[in-house]
């Protein structure tokens, strides 16, 4: 079975009625498959970029799993009143006088060949008055 969730990756569901976005969606692991939500059993479709799960229980509904808190919310009563709900999230650009310092991989900086700090630090020279 295709996983419903697929078309909807890299969006972001918002709260009908909170106004609340939850994502940016990604699968998540194939192996995480059932999980419990308040005791009930429940399956992980996908996840957020910080390891909640989106996860659906008997009756279809979606709920949203909060990891650190343990909180869970009903985001939809069916899988298409979910997409109904989910769209591509809004560009941010920053001025780049609002960034005061950015943390890069070094890993990552090498494959793109730029040249980081060994602590991964990235930061703006302070002004001196």
């Amino acid at each position: 079975m295709e996983n419903p969730f697929k078309p909807l990756l890299d969006k972001v569901f918002t709260h009908p009625i909170t106004r609340e976005s939850y994502g940016p969606i990604r699968l998540s692991d194939p192996d995480t498959g059932s999980i419990r939500l308040n005791g009930a059993p429940s399956v992980a479709l996908a996840e957020d970029s910080c390891g909640n799960y989106f996860a659906t229980t008997g009756d279809g509904a979606l709920w949203f799993w909060d990891h650190e808190t343990d909180d869970v919310v009903l985001l939809a009563d069916s899988m298409e009143d979910f997409m109904r709900h989910c769209s591509v999230p809004p560009s941010i650009e920053l001025d780049p006088g609002q960034v005061k310092s950015a943390w890069i991989d070094l890993e990552f900086a090498r494959k793109c060949g730029v040249a980081a700090p060994r602590d991964g630090w990235i930061k703006r020279p302070t002004k001196r008055n």
